[in-house]
């Protein structure tokens, strides 16, 4: 997956709207189990405008019961994962249920 957008504010791994953990997992309630709050507080605001992608392709794990889960790894071209404010996790956008 090349296209894996990041709209958590706070998260470390968020740089510009783009990913950068070397390996992200979503768990089966589609919350992003990669997620780790930075400790650097200039990152806790949300950065409103996506830029193009600045990392290589890389696979995501996945245990949500997904149309694009084939056995525990994402097939979508590319995810989304922002915020979910009812229970403030981050959680996978592009999830479509089975």
């Amino acid at each position: 997956m090349f296209d894996l957008k990041c709209k958590r504010t706070g998260c470390e791994f968020n740089k510009n709207c783009n990913c950068t953990a070397d390996e992200i997992e979503v768990k089966k309630d589609t919350i992003c189990k990669t997620y780790s709050a930075s400790k650097d507080e200039n990152k806790r605001q949300e950065e409103k405008i996506g830029q193009p992608p600045i990392r290589k392709d890389i696979e995501v794990l996945c245990k949500a019961k997904c149309i694009f889960n084939s056995n525990y790894v994402c097939t979508a071209n590319g995810i989304t994962v922002q915020t979910d404010s009812s229970v403030n996790e981050p959680i996978c956008c592009t999830f479509m249920p089975e």
